[in-house]
């Protein structure tokens, strides 16, 4: 019998550690199991007929594809689909995108059986062999002639029939069509199927040639992505502001009438002009996009709250809401589209759920780590018995680099909360309020969002950046590996010491990493967080090394991304370095000359045109403002760079101005005179 135990304990045993060799996979499937040997990827062959089915066929040439770049080589042709070493099934036609009424997430599903000699896949749709495809891909083990996949049984489908990541094309800087498209090619790796185009004013309407001119996409743009889109079976859904967020369409005089109060920021629902506008821009918004759904937003409508509560009692904001939205759903529902919208504004009205559109689909946002806080907008929902979608978000818009551990835990709550109350999808949000920061440093959230969305539960947070390196980065996998740490170790230390004041501006450390360190509070805030300013410097320093390490070795593709990870730890640096500096420069002179009472080549620490301390801070951001610019045109279009690069001017001018002043101070007084005032209070720093 102990023997007995013993051989069953080794073979488990056994089989683990077989397991640990292979490659992670993410997602994971729901079924895997490997067997003994392995196929050569040289010896595969595949058979692409051309008068096949065009999503069938993208998913067969993407495999051809992904074999022959990690191979070298072309793989072969087969003559026939029953010669090839490929085989595949595909069980029904057409459905390539989600429908509006998905409730089995089975469309999806695909099995792959590898063996010595042959790979066969079997799929419900055309999705489930291209996801099969990605899956493949992530299986792959060595390279060149020592490429191979191991024997295996493998069985996936998703846990959620929704899947998707919200972009933000309003707030910040436009990327780039190209970047929009690598974004989905990223995003398909983790089997996402759909893409909202988060919009305000940043797609070119008919008739609307004066609204932010040269700050938008064309419709021929907007059907590109769409179609691109669909190859990957990626639905691209707008996402449109039709209430509230419409600063840019109102802040035109032609357009400002339209508004409720004097702000600009909402449209007011009793004018019939904004009916006629509406209906205007869906018509052309149905004809642009082919997806059955749309979110429509309808959050944040504050101004016209505050005008029924403070201003015009006869403003009945809560009938206005629900009125606009039946208006708009209508509207919609001639164009066949299922109509998304947030339930924010619950916190004002808090029975707004009992006369919500029944058609209406509500979607539950929340962007902290707080289970309560998700729950105050889940709750009445789901007393409602409403379907719905939940969407967290990757904490950037105010911070150079995402908040690592709060984001990771957004959504591991977000996700848990959705999956055990049954929702019907799971949407990761990309914000850029602050203009400033990249998009590239959330894709490692937005993969985990995506990831969990199709498990039903997230990855292990502890190995989730060695082993998303892994697939991601292979031949730089130790040096990215290392490098995110660090900057997610970053932005967690720089938080202890910002990140103090900012309230409804776009919460987060970025605000605060601009203002005045010399003034009282930031030289206050400086002394009481030095040590934590200095391990900031010390992390990012890390990051930038061995970011600059893996650009050495990475692929050409992979370069621009690196590059922009670097300048992102660089800001970092910068964002800390400034406060430190700030502090050596005022405690350097005040120390001379205040207490030893002595001109003790303090002007040549400070101000010593080489090498001063006041120079260092010329340097670097000078220095910073080219590689910005450069990172900058690597992801996004022209619009808002100038906005961010009069940020790098004024500071470049704090620290010459303050420069000129030490300088001409010595020079009017003399080199033995000894100063009887502070550094801060004599030369009065600022802008």
């Amino acid at each position: 019998m102990k023997r007995l135990v013993f051989l069953c304990s080794l073979a488990v045993f056994l089989s683990f550690t077989a397991v640990a060799q292979h490659q992670v996979l993410f997602p994971a499937p729901q079924h895997l199991q490997y067997g003994d040997g392995a196929l050569p990827l040289s010896s595969l062959s595949v058979y692409i007929s051309k008068n096949g089915s065009p999503d069938i066929l993208f998913a067969l040439k993407e495999l051809k594809a992904v074999i022959e770049q990690v191979t070298g080589k072309k793989m072969a042709a087969a003559t026939s689909g029953s010669s090839a070493s490929v085989q595949y099934t595909v069980k029904s036609a057409g459905q390539e995108l989600p429908g509006a009424n998905e409730k089995d997430p089975a469309r999806e599903f695909y099995r792959i059986k590898i063996r010595t000699a042959s790979i066969r896949i079997e799929a419900n749709t055309s999705a489930g062999l291209y996801y099969a495809v990605q899956t493949i891909r992530q299986l792959i083990e060595g390279s060149a002639s020592q490429a191979k996949l191991p024997v295996l049984n493998l069985e996936d489908q998703p846990a959620l029939p929704y899947r998707g990541v919200m972009m933000d094309f309003a707030h910040g800087g436009l990327i780039t069509t190209d970047e929009i498209k690598r974004q989905i090619d990223f995003l398909a790796r983790w089997k996402t199927n759909q893409y909202y185009f988060y919009n305000e004013v940043s797609i070119n309407m008919k008739g609307f040639a004066g609204m932010n001119y040269q700050a938008g996409y064309t419709q021929q743009e907007i059907r590109n992505i769409v179609a691109y889109g669909k190859e990957r079976h990626m639905d691209i859904i707008p996402f449109v502001a039709f209430y509230g967020h419409l600063h840019d369409l109102l802040k035109l005089e032609k357009y400002a009438s339209l508004a409720i109060g004097h702000y600009g920021e909402e449209l007011d629902p009793r004018n019939p002009a904004v009916g006629t506008l509406l209906k205007d821009w869906i018509k052309q918004y149905a004809q642009l996009f082919s997806s059955p759904f749309m979110h429509v937003g309808f959050d944040e409508t504050w101004e016209t709250n505050r005008i029924g509560t403070d201003v015009d009692t006869s403003v009945h904001s809560e009938a206005l809401w629900l009125r606009h939205l039946d208006f708009v759903q209508q509207e919609l529902k001639k164009y066949g589209k299922t109509v998304l919208a947030w339930t924010d504004m619950n916190s004002y009205y808090p029975d707004i759920m009992t006369r919500m559109p029944k058609e209406v689909i509500p979607v539950i946002w929340e962007y902290t780590p707080d289970t309560a806080n998700i729950h105050h907008y889940l709750d009445p929902v789901l007393k409602e018995k409403k379907p719905f979608f939940i969407q967290p978000a990757v904490s950037g818009w105010g911070h150079v680099y995402p908040a690592a551990d709060y984001t990771y835990t957004n959504i591991d709550l977000c996700l848990k909360a959705g999956m055990t109350n049954h929702t019907l999808g799971f949407i990761t949000s990309v914000w850029t309020d602050a203009v400033e920061p990249f998009i590239r440093p959330s894709w490692l959230f937005m993969a985990y969002g995506c990831i969990g969305a199709w498990q039903g539960t997230v990855p292990d947070k502890k190995t989730f950046i060695a082993d998303y390196s892994s697939i991601v980065y292979p031949a730089v996998k130790e040096d990215m590996q290392q490098a995110l740490t660090y900057l997610a170790q970053t932005i967690e230390t720089l938080e202890k010491c910002l990140e103090k004041g900012t309230n409804h501006l776009p919460k987060g450390t970025i605000v605060e990493s601009w203002s005045n360190p010399f003034s009282p509070y930031y030289l206050a805030q400086t002394n009481a967080h030095i040590e934590d300013f200095r391990q900031a410097r010390k992390q990012s320093e890390e990051a930038e090394a061995w970011l600059i390490h893996a650009l050495a070795k990475s692929d050409k593709k992979d370069s621009p991304f690196i590059n922009t990870l670097l300048v992102s730890a660089r800001l970092l640096h910068y964002s800390a370095t400034r406060f430190v500096w700030a502090k050596a420069i005022c405690d350097r002179w005040n120390e001379s000359m205040l207490g030893k009472k002595k001109n003790d080549f303090v002007y040549y620490d400070i101000a010593y045109l080489c090498h001063g301390l006041l120079q260092d801070m010329m340097d670097e951001s000078g220095n910073l403002k080219d590689a910005y610019t450069g990172a900058w045109q690597s992801e996004n279009m022209p619009y808002r760079l100038n906005t961010i690069l009069g940020r790098f001017d004024v500071e470049f001018a704090l620290w010459q101005k303050l420069l000129l002043k030490v300088i001409d101070y010595g020079i009017e007084q003399g080199p033995d005179h000894v100063a009887d005032k502070s550094f801060e209070e004599l030369f009065r720093p600022d802008f």
